[in-house]
């Protein structure tokens, strides 16, 4: 399960552990049982415009187009 944590949270982090076995699973202290990738957020400031140029690398490619033959 993935979670997202944003900058302005200042609680406890917890996390979601779930058994699917029908044997039971002792965790014991200091085991690992999560991972946590942390990632900048960008705030891009936003221009409108009128029109696109057409002056790009990729052109109209879409996605996985890298535009080479």
């Amino acid at each position: 399960m993935a979670g997202v944590i944003d900058s302005g949270y200042r609680g406890e982090i917890m996390i979601v552990l779930i058994n699917h076995s029908k044997e039971n699973f002792e965790i014991k202290k200091g085991q690992k049982i999560a991972q946590m990738l942390i990632q900048k957020i960008e705030s891009p400031e936003i221009e409108i415009v009128d029109s696109l140029n057409d002056n790009t690398e990729r052109g109209d490619g879409g996605f996985g187009h890298t535009g080479l033959i």
